[in-house]
C-alpha cells in the first residue's frame, strides 16, 4: 500500500510520465491561470518541506508546484540518475510535460542546487530563481573550505550499504534538526522505503565521486546566472557558511543576498511565514505574466 500524503490545506497531487523515462510527483496549489512558481526540495525531504509556503503564494494568485526529485516522496526512485544535471533534465522535461514555458523557481538545498543548473542550462525558462540554504555551484576559497571540511561529515550516507541502512534507521529520524516533530516522522518514514534510502545515498555518492572532482576544475566558471536572483540563507546553518554564500556575489548578474540570524538549514521548515514573505516580496509582479504554452 502506497505511503498517503500529509495535509496541505488546498493542495492536489499529479504524476506526470516525462521524456527523461520516469514518473514524477507534483503537488499543486493556486489558479491553474496563475504565474507558476516551482518550489523543489532537497535531502531529505520531498515537497511537504513547503507545506508553509505553499499557501500563502496560493493565496497571492500564484499558480505552485511542488515536485519531488527522482528518488524522493513518491516520484520514482530508478537505480541510476542521481547526478544533478539529471535532477535539472528532469525538471526542465516536467516544464514541458506541463506546458511551462517560462516560471519562477525556489529551491532549497539540491532542491536550489539544482534551481542553479536549470538557470545555468536554460535561463529563458526562469524568470526569477531563489535559493535558500544551498551553495554556489562555483567553488568558495580552497582554503576555507579545507577548514571546514569536518561539517561534511554527514554525506557518510553516500557510503554503499551504510548510508542506506542509516537513512532507515530511528537514529536518523532523532537527529533530523527540523523542529516538527510531525515533519521529522514524515520525512523519516519516506526514507525508510528501501529504494529511497538508496536514492539518498546515491545523491551523496555520486557528487562525492563524480560532480565534486569536476567542480574543482572548473566545471560552470564560465558561466553566470543572468536572472533576478535571491539567496536567502539562515545563518546557522551548520554546514553552509556564510563565506560560501558570498560566492555567489562573483557570478550573478542581479543578486540580492538575505540573511536569517538565528535560523537553521532547514529554512522552509523554520521559518515557512518569512520565506514565503521573502519570496511574494521578491516576485512581485514581475512574475505575473502567464508562463505557459500558448
Amino acid at each position: 500500500m502506497a505511503r498517503p500524503f500529509p495535509p496541505a490545506p488546498g493542495v492536489s497531487h499529479a504524476f506526470h510520465d516525462v521524456a527523461t523515462g520516469i514518473r514524477l510527483h507534483v503537488a499543486e496549489a493556486g489558479p491553474e491561470d496563475g504565474p507558476p512558481v516551482v518550489l523543489l526540495h532537497g535531502w531529505p525531504q520531498h515537497w511537504w518541506c513547503w507545506r508553509g509556503v505553499i499557501g500563502p503564494l496560493a493565496d497571492a494568485g500564484f499558480r505552485v508546484i511542488a515536485p519531488d526529485l527522482r528518488g524522493s516522496g513518491w516520484s520514482d526512485a530508478p537505480p541510476t540518475g542521481y547526478d544533478k544535471e539529471q535532477f535539472a533534465s528532469d525538471v526542465l522535461a516536467l516544464l514541458d510535460a506541463m506546458g511551462i514555458e517560462r516560471t519562477a523557481f525556489v529551491g532549497h538545498d539540491w532542491g536550489g542546487w539544482t534551481g542553479q543548473l536549470v538557470a545555468l542550462r536554460a535561463p529563458e525558462r526562469i524568470s526569477q530563481l531563489v535559493l535558500c540554504n544551498i551553495a554556489p555551484v562555483w567553488g568558495a576559497p580552497k582554503l576555507e573550505m579545507a577548514r571546514n571540511a569536518w561539517r561534511y561529515g554527514y554525506q557518510v550516507v553516500g557510503v554503499p550499504k551504510l548510508g542506506p541502512a542509516l537513512q532507515r534507521s530511528g537514529l536518523f529520524r532523532r537527529s533530523l534538526p527540523i523542529p516538527d516533530p510531525a515533519a521529522r516522522a514524515e520525512f523519516a518514514a519516506a526514507m525508510r522505503e528501501p529504494q529511497r534510502a538508496e536514492a539518498g545515498s546515491l545523491i551523496y555518492r555520486t557528487f562525492v565521486t563524480q560532480e565534486a572532482p569536476a567542480l574543482l576544475r572548473g566545471r560552470y566558471d564560465a558561466q553566470r546566472l543572468t536572472m533576478p536572483t535571491l539567496v536567502l540563507h539562515g545563518t546557522a546553518d551548520p554546514v553552509i557558511r556564510p563565506f560560501q554564500v558570498e560566492v555567489f556575489r562573483e557570478h550573478a548578474d542581479d543578486l540580492r543576498i538575505e540573511w536569517v540570524h538565528g535560523t537553521g538549514h532547514f529554512i522552509a521548515d523554520e521559518e515557512p511565514a518569512l520565506v514565503a514573505e521573502h519570496v511574494l516580496a521578491f516576485l512581485g509582479t514581475g512574475a505575473r505574466a502567464d508562463g505557459r504554452h500558448g
